[in-house]
Protein backbone atom coordinates (compact mmCIF):
# COMPACT_ATOMS: atom_id res chain seq x y z
CA UNK A 1 0.00 0.00 0.00
CA UNK A 2 1.10 4.04 -0.78
CA UNK A 3 -0.01 6.24 0.94
CA UNK A 4 -3.48 7.04 -0.84
CA UNK A 5 -3.66 3.42 -2.30
CA UNK A 6 -2.41 -0.43 -3.25
CA UNK A 7 0.74 0.16 -5.36
CA UNK A 8 -0.31 -1.80 -8.93
CA UNK A 9 2.08 -3.74 -11.88
CA UNK A 10 1.87 -1.32 -14.87
CA UNK A 11 -0.39 -2.14 -17.39
CA UNK A 12 1.39 -0.64 -20.08
CA UNK A 13 5.08 -2.38 -19.93
CA UNK A 14 6.62 -3.05 -22.96
CA UNK A 15 4.52 -0.74 -24.99
CA UNK A 16 5.90 2.65 -26.62
CA UNK A 17 4.32 6.38 -25.27
CA UNK A 18 4.23 8.34 -28.26
CA UNK A 19 4.73 12.66 -27.99
CA UNK A 20 4.24 15.29 -30.20
CA UNK A 21 7.57 17.87 -29.84
CA UNK A 22 10.12 19.31 -31.41
CA UNK A 23 11.48 20.49 -28.38
CA UNK A 24 13.67 17.22 -26.98
CA UNK A 25 11.56 16.30 -24.32
CA UNK A 26 11.62 12.82 -25.05
CA UNK A 27 14.49 11.61 -23.55
CA UNK A 28 13.93 12.87 -20.09
CA UNK A 29 10.55 11.41 -19.86
CA UNK A 30 11.98 7.98 -21.10
CA UNK A 31 14.50 8.08 -18.50
CA UNK A 32 11.43 8.86 -15.86
CA UNK A 33 9.20 6.41 -17.27
CA UNK A 34 10.97 3.88 -18.92
CA UNK A 35 11.82 2.26 -15.55
CA UNK A 36 8.36 2.91 -13.45
CA UNK A 37 5.79 2.17 -16.21
CA UNK A 38 8.12 -0.60 -18.12
CA UNK A 39 7.36 1.30 -21.27
CA UNK A 40 10.46 0.39 -24.31
CA UNK A 41 10.65 4.72 -24.80
CA UNK A 42 8.95 7.90 -25.50
CA UNK A 43 9.40 8.22 -28.67
CA UNK A 44 8.96 11.77 -30.27
CA UNK A 45 6.07 12.50 -32.86
CA UNK A 46 7.24 15.95 -35.37
CA UNK A 47 4.20 17.72 -34.28
CA UNK A 48 4.82 21.30 -34.74
CA UNK A 49 3.63 22.62 -31.16
CA UNK A 50 4.56 25.98 -31.93
CA UNK A 51 1.22 26.27 -33.93
CA UNK A 52 -0.89 26.12 -31.12
CA UNK A 53 1.45 28.85 -29.06
CA UNK A 54 4.64 30.58 -28.61
CA UNK A 55 6.20 31.96 -25.60
CA UNK A 56 7.57 35.03 -27.53
CA UNK A 57 4.40 35.80 -28.19
CA UNK A 58 4.21 35.15 -32.33
CA UNK A 59 1.75 32.86 -31.40
CA UNK A 60 -1.60 33.35 -28.78
CA UNK A 61 -3.02 30.52 -26.68
CA UNK A 62 -6.35 31.29 -26.54
CA UNK A 63 -7.45 28.13 -25.35
CA UNK A 64 -5.77 27.32 -22.43
CA UNK A 65 -3.28 24.11 -21.90
CA UNK A 66 -5.67 21.66 -21.43
CA UNK A 67 -7.21 22.08 -24.65
CA UNK A 68 -3.77 22.82 -26.14
CA UNK A 69 -3.06 18.81 -24.45
CA UNK A 70 -5.90 17.50 -26.21
CA UNK A 71 -4.91 18.71 -29.59
CA UNK A 72 -1.27 17.67 -29.79
CA UNK A 73 -2.06 14.31 -28.32
CA UNK A 74 -4.87 14.25 -31.55
CA UNK A 75 -2.30 15.64 -33.72
CA UNK A 76 0.26 12.90 -32.60
CA UNK A 77 -2.68 10.11 -33.32
CA UNK A 78 -2.74 11.52 -36.98
CA UNK A 79 0.89 11.07 -37.60
CA UNK A 80 0.64 7.64 -35.27
CA UNK A 81 -2.37 5.82 -36.06
CA UNK A 82 -1.62 2.24 -34.98
CA UNK A 83 -0.48 4.27 -31.69
CA UNK A 84 -1.82 3.04 -27.99
CA UNK A 85 -0.32 4.91 -25.67
CA UNK A 86 -0.01 9.07 -26.07
CA UNK A 87 1.38 11.93 -23.66
CA UNK A 88 1.35 15.36 -23.87
CA UNK A 89 3.88 18.46 -22.21
CA UNK A 90 2.12 21.72 -22.05
CA UNK A 91 3.91 24.42 -19.72
CA UNK A 92 3.25 28.36 -19.46
CA UNK A 93 5.16 31.41 -17.20
CA UNK A 94 2.47 33.73 -15.50
CA UNK A 95 2.39 35.70 -11.94
CA UNK A 96 1.42 33.70 -8.88
CA UNK A 97 -1.85 33.27 -8.19
CA UNK A 98 -1.78 34.58 -4.99
CA UNK A 99 1.96 36.30 -4.49
CA UNK A 100 1.93 40.19 -6.20
CA UNK A 101 5.26 40.43 -8.12
CA UNK A 102 5.92 36.71 -8.10
CA UNK A 103 6.18 34.74 -11.23
CA UNK A 104 5.85 31.04 -11.47
CA UNK A 105 6.49 28.14 -14.28
CA UNK A 106 3.09 25.88 -14.32
CA UNK A 107 3.53 22.19 -16.16
CA UNK A 108 0.76 19.94 -17.58
CA UNK A 109 1.38 16.35 -18.48
CA UNK A 110 -0.95 14.29 -20.08
CA UNK A 111 -1.27 10.53 -20.37
CA UNK A 112 -3.62 8.81 -22.50
CA UNK A 113 -4.67 5.21 -23.57
CA UNK A 114 -6.40 5.54 -26.36
CA UNK A 115 -7.41 1.92 -26.55
CA UNK A 116 -9.14 2.16 -23.31
CA UNK A 117 -10.30 5.37 -23.22
CA UNK A 118 -7.94 6.13 -19.67
CA UNK A 119 -6.54 9.52 -18.81
CA UNK A 120 -4.61 10.86 -16.38
CA UNK A 121 -3.37 14.56 -16.24
CA UNK A 122 -0.65 16.01 -13.63
CA UNK A 123 0.24 19.57 -13.31
CA UNK A 124 2.81 21.48 -11.23
CA UNK A 125 3.96 24.88 -10.36
CA UNK A 126 7.43 26.05 -8.94
CA UNK A 127 9.32 29.14 -8.42
CA UNK A 128 12.44 27.92 -9.72
CA UNK A 129 12.76 29.08 -13.15
CA UNK A 130 15.06 30.57 -15.78
CA UNK A 131 12.94 33.58 -17.08
CA UNK A 132 14.75 37.05 -17.76
CA UNK A 133 14.16 40.13 -19.37
CA UNK A 134 16.75 42.76 -19.84
CA UNK A 135 16.48 45.98 -22.22
CA UNK A 136 19.72 47.75 -23.67
CA UNK A 137 20.06 50.82 -25.94
CA UNK A 138 23.79 50.39 -26.37
CA UNK A 139 25.84 47.35 -27.07
CA UNK A 140 28.42 48.62 -24.34
CA UNK A 141 24.92 47.75 -21.75
CA UNK A 142 25.03 44.18 -22.66
CA UNK A 143 28.02 42.74 -20.40
CA UNK A 144 25.97 43.96 -17.28
CA UNK A 145 22.75 43.45 -18.88
CA UNK A 146 23.71 39.41 -19.64
CA UNK A 147 24.70 38.78 -15.81
CA UNK A 148 21.82 37.13 -14.96
CA UNK A 149 22.01 34.53 -18.15
CA UNK A 150 23.37 31.14 -17.88
CA UNK A 151 24.99 30.72 -21.11
CA UNK A 152 25.77 28.31 -23.09
CA UNK A 153 23.25 26.15 -21.42
CA UNK A 154 20.37 28.48 -21.12
CA UNK A 155 19.71 30.04 -24.61
CA UNK A 156 18.47 33.90 -24.95
CA UNK A 157 16.40 35.17 -27.90
CA UNK A 158 16.51 38.98 -29.10
CA UNK A 159 13.20 41.33 -29.65
CA UNK A 160 11.60 44.29 -29.05
CA UNK A 161 10.54 45.62 -25.66
CA UNK A 162 6.70 44.30 -25.36
CA UNK A 163 6.28 43.16 -29.06
CA UNK A 164 5.06 39.87 -29.79
CA UNK A 165 7.69 37.77 -31.38
CA UNK A 166 11.33 37.96 -31.66
CA UNK A 167 14.23 38.75 -34.36
CA UNK A 168 16.64 36.39 -33.38
CA UNK A 169 15.73 32.57 -31.08
CA UNK A 170 18.14 29.87 -29.27
CA UNK A 171 21.56 32.23 -28.51
CA UNK A 172 23.51 30.38 -27.08
CA UNK A 173 26.65 32.29 -27.12
CA UNK A 174 27.88 36.34 -25.78
CA UNK A 175 28.64 36.59 -29.73
CA UNK A 176 25.48 35.68 -30.83
CA UNK A 177 23.96 37.80 -28.59
CA UNK A 178 25.93 41.06 -29.66
CA UNK A 179 25.54 40.48 -33.03
CA UNK A 180 21.45 40.04 -32.69
CA UNK A 181 21.24 43.41 -30.36
CA UNK A 182 23.76 45.72 -32.74
CA UNK A 183 21.36 44.42 -35.55
CA UNK A 184 18.20 45.20 -33.65
CA UNK A 185 19.19 48.98 -32.71
CA UNK A 186 20.37 49.61 -35.80
CA UNK A 187 16.46 49.80 -36.59
CA UNK A 188 15.54 50.54 -33.02
CA UNK A 189 15.99 52.21 -29.86
CA UNK A 190 15.93 49.37 -28.00
CA UNK A 191 16.88 46.02 -27.97
CA UNK A 192 14.99 43.24 -25.14
CA UNK A 193 16.97 40.10 -24.42
CA UNK A 194 14.45 37.19 -23.33
CA UNK A 195 15.13 33.90 -21.76
CA UNK A 196 14.47 31.19 -24.15
CA UNK A 197 11.18 28.76 -22.55
CA UNK A 198 11.59 26.47 -24.75
CA UNK A 199 12.48 23.22 -22.74
CA UNK A 200 15.10 22.24 -25.22
CA UNK A 201 16.75 25.45 -24.85
CA UNK A 202 16.40 25.72 -20.52
CA UNK A 203 17.27 23.21 -18.85
CA UNK A 204 15.89 24.59 -15.16
CA UNK A 205 12.41 24.11 -17.24
CA UNK A 206 12.95 20.46 -18.17
CA UNK A 207 14.16 19.54 -14.63
CA UNK A 208 10.63 20.57 -13.62
CA UNK A 209 8.82 18.32 -16.09
CA UNK A 210 11.19 15.18 -15.10
CA UNK A 211 10.00 15.66 -11.76
CA UNK A 212 6.31 16.45 -12.77
CA UNK A 213 6.83 12.56 -14.88
CA UNK A 214 7.85 11.30 -11.62
CA UNK A 215 4.74 12.54 -10.27
CA UNK A 216 2.46 10.91 -13.35
CA UNK A 217 4.52 7.55 -12.77
CA UNK A 218 3.47 7.12 -9.07
CA UNK A 219 -0.07 8.63 -9.85
CA UNK A 220 -0.27 5.69 -12.80
CA UNK A 221 1.20 3.07 -10.19
CA UNK A 222 -1.27 3.55 -7.26
CA UNK A 223 -4.98 2.14 -7.68
CA UNK A 224 -8.11 3.69 -5.91
CA UNK A 225 -8.46 1.94 -2.68
CA UNK A 226 -12.55 1.08 -3.91
CA UNK A 227 -12.03 -0.21 -7.15
CA UNK A 228 -8.84 -0.88 -7.96
CA UNK A 229 -8.53 1.25 -11.09
CA UNK A 230 -5.08 2.87 -11.65
CA UNK A 231 -4.42 7.08 -11.27
CA UNK A 232 -5.99 7.74 -8.02
CA UNK A 233 -4.11 10.55 -6.32
CA UNK A 234 -3.22 14.29 -7.32
CA UNK A 235 -4.57 16.53 -4.44
CA UNK A 236 -7.26 18.68 -5.27
CA UNK A 237 -7.78 21.37 -2.84
CA UNK A 238 -10.48 21.58 -1.00
CA UNK A 239 -11.63 24.40 0.95
CA UNK A 240 -13.41 24.53 4.33
CA UNK A 241 -10.75 25.33 6.63
CA UNK A 242 -12.27 26.58 10.29
CA UNK A 243 -12.42 29.95 11.38
CA UNK A 244 -9.69 30.81 14.00
CA UNK A 245 -12.14 33.19 15.46
CA UNK A 246 -15.90 31.89 14.93
CA UNK A 247 -15.30 28.43 13.14
CA UNK A 248 -17.12 29.01 10.26
CA UNK A 249 -15.70 27.66 6.82
CA UNK A 250 -13.31 29.38 4.99
CA UNK A 251 -12.33 29.54 1.51
CA UNK A 252 -9.10 28.05 2.71
CA UNK A 253 -8.05 24.79 1.67
CA UNK A 254 -9.20 22.15 4.40
CA UNK A 255 -6.65 19.87 3.23
CA UNK A 256 -6.04 17.35 0.42
CA UNK A 257 -8.18 15.35 -1.45
CA UNK A 258 -7.36 12.42 -3.59
CA UNK A 259 -9.98 11.05 -6.79
CA UNK A 260 -10.59 8.31 -8.51
CA UNK A 261 -11.41 8.67 -12.25
CA UNK A 262 -13.51 5.92 -12.45
CA UNK A 263 -15.63 5.49 -9.69
CA UNK A 264 -15.02 8.97 -9.07
CA UNK A 265 -14.54 7.72 -5.05
CA UNK A 266 -12.39 10.63 -2.87
CA UNK A 267 -10.64 10.46 -0.15
CA UNK A 268 -9.75 13.58 1.77
CA UNK A 269 -6.81 14.20 4.65
CA UNK A 270 -8.12 16.75 6.58
CA UNK A 271 -5.42 19.20 8.20
CA UNK A 272 -5.53 20.58 11.49
CA UNK A 273 -5.27 24.11 12.26
CA UNK A 274 -7.70 27.54 12.07
CA UNK A 275 -7.78 30.20 9.25
CA UNK A 276 -7.11 33.70 9.79
CA UNK A 277 -10.80 35.58 9.83
CA UNK A 278 -9.60 37.60 7.13
CA UNK A 279 -10.77 34.70 4.56
CA UNK A 280 -14.34 34.19 6.96
CA UNK A 281 -16.76 35.11 5.19
CA UNK A 282 -18.93 35.42 8.84
CA UNK A 283 -16.17 37.72 10.25
CA UNK A 284 -15.81 40.21 7.21
CA UNK A 285 -19.88 40.64 6.14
Amino acid sequence: MSALGPRIASPWAGQTIYLPTLHGKGPTLTSVLAPTLGITQVQEVPVDTDKLGTFCGAVDRPNGPLFALATKIAAAKEMVPEGRLFMASEGSFRPHPTVPLQMVNLEWLKFADLETGFECTVQSMTTTMENHERRVTHVDELHQAMAPYRLPEHAVMVGLPGAPGVFFKALTSREQIAEAVATVLREHPVAELRSELRAHLNPTRMRHIRRLAMRLANRLRTACPKCEAPGFGEPLPRPGLPCATCGFPTSMPSGPAWQCQACHHIEHRKVKGKADPAFCPMCNR
